[in-house]
C-alpha cells in the first residue's frame, strides 16, 4: 500500500516538473536575440557626366558605379538634377540600372549639378557627391535647311509661328515690294497661301499672332508709310481692322503680344519715335507712353521674355545702339544694360529660344554686316555662340522659335544680295 502511494507521489511530482519545464520552455521564446538591423547600400562614385565638364550635350547620359548592399538587397537609384550647388530636384526615380539618358532637352549654356541616391527598398540610402557640368552653346550647322526656298528672295519681310507652321509675309527688295504670304510645316517645303494679300505691298512692317489670328501692322508701302491694321485666320483671307490706327503711319517699328494685347513700339514716321501703343482688339489703340525711357529709335528689335517687354539696340539720333530695356507694363521702362556684350547695331533680328533672348546678325559701324549670334538669360549678361563662317553675314532678316529650333529666314547677305535661304539651329 505504501509503495502504491509512493508511486502516485512520484508520478505527481514528475507531472509538475514536466509542466514547469514546458512553461519555462515557452517563456524562453520571448527572449530570442533581436534580428540584425538593415544596412544601407555602400558608398559609390559618379562616373559621367564628369565633374566640371563643359560643352556637354543637352541630352546627356549619366552613369555611376553600382552600389553594393551588405544585406544583398536589390538597389535602385534616384537622380537629382538642378542649377543649385546641392541639387534638390528629383529628375528621375527608381532607376533599375546605373545609367540614365535625358529624354527632353536641358538648357543651353547652363551650369548644372547632379547627384544620385542609392536605395535598398527598406529605408536604407546612400548618397553620392554632386558633380557639376555646363551644357554646350548653340549648334550652328554649316548648311541651311534650304538654300533656295520656294518664296522669292527678300528682306525686311515679317515672319511668325502660327497654326504649327512657319510663315513669311511680304517684304521684298529695293525694286520689288511684295504682299505674298507663304507657310511651311518643316522650314524646307514652302507653300504660297496667297500671291496677293488684301493689304498693300509693303516691307519693314510688323507681324504678330494674337487672338488666334495673324496680324500685319503698318510698314512702308509704295505710297509711303502706313498705320493700317490687318488680320487673317488662315493666311489667305485678310480683313482690315482699321485703315488708320491712332498711332502715326510708320515703318521699322516692332509689334509684340503682351498682357493679352497687341503692342506697337517706336519706329519712324519722318522722325524717330519712342512712343508705345497697345490695343485689345486691333481697332482701338491707346498710347501707353509718348516718351518711353529709351531714346527715340528705329530699326531696333523687341521681344516678350520673362513676363516683360524688351527693346534691343537700333539707331537713335546719336547713332547705332546696343542698349537693352525692359518694361512690365509698357509704360515704365528700365535699362537692363547701357552697353550689351554685342556691338552697337541695327537691322538685326531677335527671338526668344531656350528661355533666353537671342540677337542675330545686323550691321555695326566696325565691321559692317554681321553673322554673330548672342544670347542672354537676363538681358544684361550676353554670351556669343561659337562662330560659324558658313553662316553668311546678314541684315533685315527674321528669327523665330519653331519645332525646338531657332530659325533664321532670308535677309540681305551683302550689298544688293537678298536671300531666300532658311537656317535651323539648336
Amino acid at each position: 500500500m505504501k509503495n502504491k502511494e509512493k508511486s502516485r507521489c512520484n508520478a505527481l511530482v514528475g507531472m509538475m516538473f514536466l509542466t514547469l519545464l514546458l512553461s519555462c520552455s515557452s517563456d524562453d521564446g520571448g527572449n530570442e536575440p533581436p534580428q540584425a538591423e538593415n544596412s544601407p547600400p555602400e558608398a559609390f562614385d559618379l562616373i559621367g557626366v564628369t565633374d566640371n565638364a563643359v560643352g556637354v550635350d543637352v541630352t546627356p547620359t549619366f552613369s555611376w558605379q553600382a552600389a553594393n548592399d551588405p544585406d544583398g538587397d536589390s538597389v535602385s537609384y534616384d537622380l537629382y538634377l538642378g542649377t543649385e550647388t546641392e541639387p534638390s530636384t528629383l529628375f528621375a526615380e527608381n532607376i533599375g540600372g546605373t545609367t540614365f539618358t535625358v529624354q527632353g532637352r536641358l538648357s543651353l549654356i547652363t551650369e548644372y549639378y547632379w547627384k544620385v541616391v542609392a536605395k535598398d527598398g527598406k529605408g536604407g540610402e546612400s548618397e553620392s557627391v554632386a558633380n557639376s557640368f555646363t551644357t554646350r552653346n548653340l549648334n550652328i550647322p554649316d548648311t541651311p535647311v534650304t538654300a533656295n526656298a520656294a518664296f522669292p528672295v527678300r528682306d525686311d519681310h515679317s515672319s511668325a509661328v502660327f497654326d504649327n507652321k512657319l510663315w513669311v509675309i511680304g517684304g521684298g527688295t529695293s525694286i520689288d515690294l511684295k504682299n505674298d504670304v507663304w507657310y511651311s510645316e518643316d522650314g524646307i517645303n514652302w507653300v504660297e497661301a496667297t500671291s496677293a494679300a488684301a493689304f498693300a505691298k509693303r516691307w519693314v512692317h510688323g507681324t504678330a499672332v494674337f487672338d488666334n489670328k495673324l496680324w500685319v501692322i503698318g510698314g512702308q508701302a509704295v505710297n509711303g508709310p502706313k498705320n493700317d491694321v490687318w488680320y487673317s485666320e488662315d493666311g489667305i483671307n485678310w480683313t482690315e481692322a482699321t485703315p488708320a490706327a491712332d498711332f502715326s503711319p510708320r515703318w521699322f517699328h516692332t509689334v509684340e503680344v503682351f498682357d493679352n494685347k497687341l503692342w506697337v513700339i517706336g519706329g519712324h514716321d519722318g522722325d524717330k519715335k519712342n512712343d508705345v501703343w497697345f490695343s485689345e482688339n486691333g481697332v482701338d489703340w491707346t498710347e501707353a507712353t509718348s516718351t518711353a525711357g529709351f531714346s527715340k529709335r528705329w530699326v531696333h528689335t523687341s521681344a516678350v521674355f520673362d513676363n516683360k517687354l524688351w527693346v534691343i539696340g537700333g539707331e537713335d539720333d546719336n547713332g547705332k545702339m546696343n542698349d537693352v530695356w525692359f518694361s512690365t507694363d509698357g509704360t515704365s521702362w528700365a535699362q537692363a544694360t547701357l552697353e550689351a556684350g554685342f556691338s552697337k547695331r541695327w537691322r538685326h533680328a531677335t527671338t526668344v529660344y531656350d528661355n533666353k533672348l537671342w540677337v542675330i546678325g545686323g550691321e555695326d559701324d566696325i565691321n559692317g554686316f554681321k553673322n554673330d549670334i548672342w544670347s542672354s538669360y537676363d538681358g544684361k549678361n550676353w554670351t556669343i555662340a561659337p562662330p560659324q563662317p558658313a553662316f553668311p553675314v546678314r541684315i533685315d532678316h527674321t528669327a523665330e522659335n519653331f519645332d525646338n529650333k531657332l530659325w533664321i529666314i532670308a535677309g540681305i547677305a551683302g550689298i544688293g544680295t537678298s536671300k531666300n535661304d532658311v537656317w535651323a539651329m539648336d
